[in-house]
């Protein structure tokens, strides 16, 4: 009986999100379109949350999302990494356990808890932290860091411009930064820098040239850009902080 239960939820959950994206895809509910999307993959919380967050999860580990950005990162020992928008730390518990420091920032609740359950004992060494807080006030000094990253969070980010600078404010002189953007695989319009395009469901597109001018007007040099190469082939944006 329990089972039959068990089943009979979890069609009626998923059945809802359906009904929510297209809903949410159809711009018949107000609001909807950005806050449906910032519960399941967003800003995850509450049950719902809960499900996006396993969902992400296995989807970039099986994916090889968090190996190639490591590929990217060109992570080093003696670095000091952040990650904004770390979600549960895929990135720095699968691909930065040999780095000095690791620290990571999200904006949602379900994620951090995930998180320094993942890294409690680098925590408790002291060579890890995870924030709660918010990607455009980032809570560290000047040049902390000797890398930044931001793993398909720039989306999502209510000002992913005031983002991007102050991942910049925190690096430090020479240090790199590698951030992706919109999603290939999604067909992003091109825009002005400044303002981005949001597409149906609430999330921010840029063309390759809104992307890298976005970069440079952030403090970047020697920025790049192309596509990762896993599934939703993200774009991704490198680039140093001018020594």
């Amino acid at each position: 009986m329990r089972r039959w239960v068990l089943v009979a939820a979890g069609a009626a959950a998923l059945a809802g999100i359906g009904v929510a994206v297209a809903r949410a895809k159809a711009g018949t509910d107000a609001g909807l379109r950005r806050s449906f999307v910032y519960t399941l993959v967003g800003v995850p919380h509450g049950p719902l949350g809960r499900i996006g967050v396993r969902m992400m999860t296995a989807r970039a580990r099986k994916g090889g999302f968090y190996r190639a950005m490591a590929a990217e990162l060109d992570l080093q020992p003696d670095d000091v990494l952040l990650d904004v928008g770390c979600g549960s730390a895929g990135l720095l518990v699968e691909q930065a356990a040999h780095v000095r420091h690791v620290a990571g920032l999200d904006a949602s609740e379900i994620q951090v808890e995930m998180a320094r359950r993942l890294l409690a004992e680098r925590i408790a060494a002291g060579t890890a932290e995870i924030v709660l807080g918010d990607a455009a006030k980032l809570p560290w000094e000047d040049g902390r860091f000797s890398v930044v990253a931001s793993l398909d969070s720039m989306k999502f980010f209510p000002d992913p411009q005031a983002a991007l600078r102050e991942m910049v404010r925190v690096l430090r002189p020479g240090g790199r930064a590698v951030v992706t953007v919109s999603d290939a695989a999604t067909s992003p319009v091109g825009s002005t820098p400044r303002s981005g395009t949001l597409d149906a469901l609430g999330q921010w597109h840029w063309s390759d040239a809104d992307a890298r001018r976005m970069a440079e007007e952030a403090g970047l040099v020697d920025v790049t850009v192309s596509e990762l190469p896993v599934f939703s082939k993200p774009v991704v944006v490198r680039g140093v902080k001018q020594a």
